[in-house]
């Protein structure tokens, strides 16, 4: 996995981070009582993923979950994400046809998506992909968080801008 990041190898880096996912749940399940984390929309997303990446012959996404059924799925770059986002409001519209609220965080992936509004999203063609493309899970997302990679770690040396408590090490707020 260093190697991978060290090399910019999205490749290696997406294989290896949705085989570690994998491997991780399939160990819970393998657990006695069975621990279940992932729920029939974490199935699905990596099916989503998975289908994507086989029909593209090279990853364009990677998936990990953390302890639960959350996906956190990793783009090479904007455009692709770009990419992500329309596959993903095309399964999983939001309920209220409320396209702000569903997207948190950097809503201006919504413009490369060239998605405006919900007829925008409603106008998506079924992704190429897809075998049932008339499948919609519509509300079985909460909402989308999207983000983009920082400039790294840096040292503040204003307190007031740190998001850690110094004197106990947990985050501020807590």
């Amino acid at each position: 996995m260093e190697e991978a990041i060290k090399n910019r190898d999205f490749e290696s880096f997406a294989k290896l981070t949705c085989a570690d996912s994998n491997q991780f749940h399939a160990v819970c399940l393998d657990t006695s009582p069975p621990i279940f984390y992932m729920n029939d929309t974490s199935h699905r997303i990596i099916s989503l993923v998975e289908k994507w990446n086989h029909s593209e012959g090279t990853p364009q996404v990677a998936y990990t979950f953390d302890a639960g059924p959350n996906a956190v799925l990793i783009a090479q770059n904007r455009k692709t994400a770009a990419h992500l986002l329309q596959k993903l409001l095309y399964y999983f519209p939001p309920q209220d046809n409320d396209l702000s609220s569903y997207l948190v965080g950097d809503k201006s992936i919504l413009g490369v998506a060239g998605l405006h509004s919900m007829k925008d999203v409603e106008a998506l063609p079924a992704p190429p992909e897809t075998k049932i493309p008339d499948q919609k899970f519509k509300g079985d997302v909460s909402y989308f968080i999207c983000s983009r990679l920082g400039a790294g770690p840096k040292v503040v040396s204003d307190e007031g801008q740190a998001l850690i408590d110094s004197v106990t090490g947990l985050p501020k707020g807590v």
